[in-house]
């Protein structure tokens, strides 16, 4: 039974259009993944375009609870590389570390020091909640 509510997940909303309705960039997927309802639920505040250049973006949305909800979006038709410095997005001071959960994979990655580079596939968004 879970395998077919995964699959109709999957076949319903792609995972970046859900990252996209968590932050407030695009429209409600007709069927919902909870942890990525978490996300949008807790918004306290409008996402920011923190960076980008002509291959990607990574947006940032403060969540209710303290925590940041981080989203990696790539517009190239190629895999990229995306490199998160929490610096640099104003997540931190230069020593920060931060917990970092991959919401769409809804795996725990851990502490985090400083930031992380993660690889996307072309067109492809990744979702993570950061924990100060």
């Amino acid at each position: 039974m879970a395998a077919a509510m995964l699959w109709a997940w999957q076949a319903a909303a792609p995972p970046c259009a859900l990252a996209q309705w968590a932050m407030g960039r695009g429209d409600k997927p007709a069927v919902l993944d909870v942890a990525v309802m978490q996300v949008e639920e807790r918004g306290a505040a409008a996402a920011r375009l923190a960076w980008h250049d002509p291959d990607s973006e990574i947006w940032v949305r403060p969540l209710s609870d303290g925590e940041t909800a981080l989203m990696l979006v790539n517009r190239a038709a190629r895999a990229v590389s995306v490199d998160v410095i929490w610096r640099e997005l104003g997540l931190g001071e230069k020593r920060a570390t931060l917990r970092v959960f991959d919401v769409l994979r809804r795996k725990n990655l851990g502490k985090i020091h400083g930031g992380f580079a993660h690889r996307l596939e072309a067109g492809a968004c990744a979702l993570f909640r950061l924990e100060p």
